[in-house]
């Protein structure tokens, strides 16, 4: 889902802190702000959470697409390329956020 616009989703110390824990390193070590997003964040039907870069993070590691290496190097550097769309768990509980989540390239803060 693309509404033509872009939104920042600001990296909270929660998500922070859930990050640094998922890739076992110091928060500090998680040097971006956040990044720009094809949609705002959704609410888990679940639970309630509302989508974050920890939910991304956790769907990646979950399914052994990236390694926490270059998450963390992806955390400090920005990405190298266009996302494609992202279909994502809510790392709270499991359920699926309804519709698709990607960045725009350079959109990282």
């Amino acid at each position: 889902m693309f509404d033509g616009a872009y939104h920042k989703w600001l990296l909270t110390d929660e998500e922070l802190a859930h990050i640094a824990e998922m890739l076992n390193v110091d928060s500090s070590a998680i040097t971006n702000e956040g990044n720009i997003m094809n949609r705002e964040r959704a609410a888990c039907k679940s639970c309630g959470k509302f989508s974050g870069l920890d939910d991304l993070v956790h769907n990646a590691l979950a399914r052994g697409i990236h390694t926490p290496e270059f998450m963390v190097h992806v955390l400090q550097n920005g990405p190298r390329n266009q996302s494609p769309g992202h279909e994502i768990q809510c790392s709270r509980c499991g359920e699926m956020f309804d519709g698709t989540f990607f960045w725009r390239i350079h959109g990282w803060l």
